[in-house]
């Protein structure tokens, strides 16, 4: 999700490393492949519900045991983990965790199949489990291969998790050799972030990225009641690398998820990208998103979790 940790904990430094080469190709691709300039092709058309009302998962990704407590209170009801026991053990009641076991780009996945493979074995019937994140931006332009590793954690997952999801983030690479006939993945994350193109708040984002990546998945034959939105709740004016993004204002954000409504309405998944800050590419962030100095995209957010 792309440009980001998703996560944990456990091995955060390591994980770290492999965020910021990730990072780094996925802005050398943006560049090259024109992603960055405003969209000004037709616009996707409109979705059809995937969920009954009050149905729809939501998530804030980057997040601590900590922050637990405060993402129930704002209506999140899923949380991001690795699997092991102690983290699991900290879901509070009403929450269930996505297992992050997946790769970024063309990277080394965080298990290797034989680990994997333990891991659902281990957490696959668990009442406080509700997916698995398999990839974060798998790149098949560069690595056909990795589509290949995705197909055959996402069998596992269906013949041994019953009942739970397997889950990967795309960006606007090709999205063909990973649609559901292909690797039989439950549940994409789209991450279109138009807040772009500097650090400090502008007078519009482009709202057509989002139309864009919808009409590319859709061309790559990712139905629509498949489709979990990423949402960009993040700038970059804190950050010590890249400067690129801003965090959107209360009425960008409002717009944001008008235009996820029309195109992807009552989602299965709904994620907000990022709850914590990350040192290179995600300050400010949802937690700081509450009022005074930051935009209260919080607010926006529990009114939006909480409606039924």
């Amino acid at each position: 999700m792309d440009i980001r940790d998703v996560r944990f904990k456990v091995s955060a430094v390591a994980a770290a490393v492999v965020l910021v080469a990730g990072f780094l190709l996925y802005l050398q691709h943006r560049s090259s492949s024109g992603g960055d300039e405003p969209y000004t092709g037709p616009p996707a058309t409109p979705g059809t519900p995937a969920a009954q009302p009050g149905q729809t998962r939501r998530i804030a990704l980057n997040t601590q045991p900590s922050d637990y407590p405060r993402l129930k209170e704002l209506g999140y009801n899923l949380v991001d983990a690795k699997p092991d026991d102690s983290l699991l053990a900290g879901v509070p009641d009403g929450m269930q965790a996505l297992l992050w076991v997946g790769n970024f780009t063309c990277g080394a996945f965080d298990l290797d199949y034989d680990g994997f493979v333990r891991a659902v074995q281990r957490y696959g019937h668990s009442p406080k489990v509700y997916g698995w994140y398999l990839s974060d931006e798998p790149d098949t332009g560069r690595c056909p291969k990795i589509a290949g590793e995705i197909r055959r954690r996402a069998d596992y997952i269906r013949q041994h998790a019953p009942g739970q999801v397997s889950f990967i983030s795309l960006t606007d690479w090709p999205m063909k050799q990973l649609a559901p006939k292909r690797v039989g993945v439950d549940l994409y994350g789209l991450d279109p972030y138009p807040c772009k193109g500097s650090a400090d708040a502008q007078d519009s984002c482009n709202i057509g990225a989002i139309d864009r990546m919808v009409r590319l998945a859709d061309d790559a034959g990712i139905p629509r009641a498949q489709v979990a939105p990423v949402l960009q709740a993040f700038g970059q004016s804190c950050t010590k690398g890249d400067k690129q993004y801003w965090l959107p204002t209360q009425a960008q954000f409002r717009k944001i998820l008008a235009r996820w409504d029309r195109l992807a309405p009552r989602p299965r998944l709904e994620i907000s990208y990022s709850w914590g800050h990350q040192s290179e590419w995600a300050c400010p962030s949802l937690a700081d998103a509450s009022g005074g100095d930051h935009p209260d995209l919080q607010s926006i957010m529990k009114a939006r979790n909480t409606a039924r």
